[in-house]
Parts: C-alpha cells; structure tokens; sequence
C-alpha cells in the first residue's frame, strides 16, 4: 500500500499580482499531491470553522482522510507578488503564544512546520520541511523521532538551522543531525542539491513560460516525500522527479497531472544549477515612492536567485549627467542581462534598453500597462517582455544560466 501521512497547514492564500484566493497551504497543497500521484492520505493539520468546509470539500474529491484541531483563525497569507514577504493573521508573536501540539505516528510522514502549532511526529521514513526562512525549528524540536530522515529546506533555513553561512558546511551539518540520511535544499530557478551517502547531486530547474512561485515548495516536498519515502526511489531520483512537479505546478497553477506525466517534460530545457554568479542590470526610473518600491522589490528579487545586480539607484544614486553616465554605462557593459522596469516609458530607461541591445546585450522587460503600440521597438528589438513579475524574475535568472 501507498501510505503517507501529512502534518501541515491549511491556509487562506491572497496575491494582488496574478490574483490568488484560495484556502490552500503547505499541508492541504502536499495532501493534494500525494493523493493524485497515487498515496492513500492521512493529513493532519489545524483549521477554523470558517474554512473548514474548503477542506472538507478537497478531502472528499480527493479521498483524504483528514484530522482536523479547531483553530480560532485559520492563518493567511497575503502577498502583493509572489516573491513579496506575506502579511501573517492572525500575528505570528500571538501564534507563537496560542500553539496546539499535533502528535502522529505512521510509516512514512511529510512534515511541515507550523506557525499554528507544534508538531511532533514518529516514523519509520520521514521528510521534514521547516518552512520557515527566519526561526526555523530542529526536527526534533518537540521530541520527533525518525528511523530514516530527509530534510528538504531552502538555502535561507538550512543557514539558520545550523548557524552555518557556507551553504556546503551547512548542509553537512544538518546531515549529522537526527540520524539524518538525506538533505535537499531547494533553490528557485536553479533546480536543487542533494546531498546523500553517494555525494553530492545537481538537480536542475525545469524552464516554463510562466512562474506561480506560491506553494511551489510545498509540491516539491510532497513529490519528493511520495517518491523517497513511500516508493522507495533514490534521493536524487525524487529529487528530480519532484523538480518536474514543480515545473508543472509552476506553469499551469493546479496540479492535475497529465497522464504519462512527467514526460511532457522531457523536451524542455534543462538549466544547470551550477554557474558563477551573473550580473544584472537593472534598469528602471526611480524619481517617485511608487517606483523606488519597485525597483527595491526587483534588486531583491534578482539577488534571492544568486545574481548580483548592478543598480543605478544603489550604486550610482542621483546626480547630475557628468555625474551618472559613465558608470551607468560601465555597467551596462558589464553586466550579463538587463532586467528592465518598462511602465511609464522613462526616457533613461529606454536609452539603456536601446545601449544594451546595441552591444547585444539580452533585455528581459518587465511592463503591465504599456499599449503594444508603445512597445514596437522593444519587442523588434527580441527583448523579452512579460507582465508577470516572477516570470520576468526567473527569465532573467534562466538567460543567465543559458551562457554559462
């Protein structure tokens, strides 16, 4: 039999930038997973009376068995992009003092931590993920115990799980910890690593024409936990069947597998994640809050994906046109791509996108509200325009590991 058993939220999802409402969350997400490639699946997980017919709705369609604690709030998250820092309610100071702990034991188990509550777990093949980037919590925390362990984190947990800013000590590290056979760190657009008893493993990313980066995580694990834990699959061949899910969820934001999936995957191309770090050029007016906003929330952005990134505003700044040309254009030359912010037509920003594509720079032009008349030129130009702005984020990333 197909067994796994989920600890894990349910939560209110809600993006402006594409629009997102859903009661979903790691837990429901990975529940969901499991049960449509094929597990029999007890989910464990926290919820308020508002939200639980939602998850008694999905249980039914997909035959999850769900254990369910009443929860005053059920959390939400609220994002303006996907690569935004989410609004928390209720306030994770108050979550931290109103805790439940859930307790479950099974063969194989996929855990995830929980603002709402502690968790302590007992199996035979676990896989944990801490899901949380700034006070991620040991596996063993509240007393979880595991015969076989994989950790599967992204780079920022597994440096702040350990203390570690290597991200190569870090991962040997967690992998002396708690009888622990595997760790996987997932990382965006460049694929994962798994590091095992056979070494280490480059798991590459998957390209698709658009990027849905909320709960993509949580399909990484649940595919990974199914493949690993369950079927009995090397690491690093979950490991990549996972990064294919991933891609899926990705591209078409639901996860009704295709059937014969993962081959529709076969044809794309495959990114290595291994490349010295690239520069970006980012291009954008900054003259107005709204779009310094921006051009912080894109500097952010690039950087969370390993590129370092030359920016006008950071390290130029204001001044007059003997003062900013010559290093404005250095960088340019300089720099492997541009990422270019388009809405509002900025004279500067068109002069660079123009400079850069006369030095046969690539141009990667993130624009909402501009008519297709307005954008002739740069799209004659093949500059790659996208109104999405995590795709126009991983397209940036995937062109620079394309050179390498």
């Amino acid at each position: 039999m197909m067994n796994l058993n989920v600890v894990g939220g349910t939560y209110v999802e809600i993006c402006q930038f594409p629009e997102w409402d859903e009661v979903y969350g790691s837990g429901l997400r990975a529940a969901e997973v499991a049960s449509r490639l094929g597990c029999t699946v007890k989910f464990t997980t926290c919820v308020a009376e508002e939200q639980r017919p939602a998850l008694d709705a999905r249980s039914v369609l997909l035959k999850i068995e769900p254990s369910s604690t009443s929860i005053p709030n059920t959390v939400s998250f609220a994002y303006t992009h996907g690569f935004s820092t989410p609004e928390i309610f209720p306030p994770t100071d108050w979550l931290a003092l109103n805790k439940n702990l859930l307790q479950v034991n099974g063969d194989n188990i996929l855990q995830f931590g929980m603002l709402e509550s502690d968790v302590a777990v007992h199996g035979d093949r676990v896989v944990y993920d801490p899901q949380n980037p700034h006070k991620p919590e040991a596996f063993d925390a509240h007393g979880s115990t595991a015969k076989v362990l994989a950790i599967v984190c992204n780079s920022a947990e597994a440096r702040a799980m350990t203390g570690e800013t290597s991200l190569s000590e870090a991962v040997q590290k967690l992998r002396r910890s708690n009888n622990c056979a595997v760790v996987v760190v997932k990382r965006g657009s460049l694929g994962a690593l798994v590091a095992d008893s056979d070494g280490n493993h480059e798991i590459p990313a998957y390209e698709t024409d658009n990027v849905w980066p909320i709960g993509s995580g949580d399909v990484f694990a649940a595919a990974f936990a199914v493949k690993w834990a369950v079927e009995g699959l090397s690491a690093k061949e979950a490991a990549s069947f996972a990064s294919k899910a991933t891609a899926f969820y990705c591209e078409h934001r639901h996860l009704q597998f295709p059937s014969g999936f993962p081959d529709e995957f076969l044809n794309k191309p495959l990114l290595s994640g291994v490349k010295s770090q690239k520069r970006v050029y980012l291009a954008g007016p900054f003259f107005s809050m709204s779009q310094i906003w921006l051009i912080n929330e894109a500097r952010m952005a690039l950087r969370s994906q390993g590129l370092k990134v030359f920016s006008p505003l950071h390290d130029v700044g204001r001044g007059s046109a003997e003062d900013v040309y010559d290093p404005d254009i250095q960088g340019l030359r300089d720099c492997d791509v541009v990422f270019a912010c388009v809405d509002g037509l900025d004279a500067g920003t068109l002069f660079e996108i123009g400079f850069a594509k006369a030095i046969e720079k690539p141009v990667v032009a993130f624009v909402q509200n501009e008519k297709p008349e307005d954008l002739k030129m740069l799209q004659g130009a093949e500059c790659l325009l996208q109104k999405d702005f995590v795709t126009a984020i991983y397209k940036t990333s995937w062109m620079t590991l394309e050179k390498s």
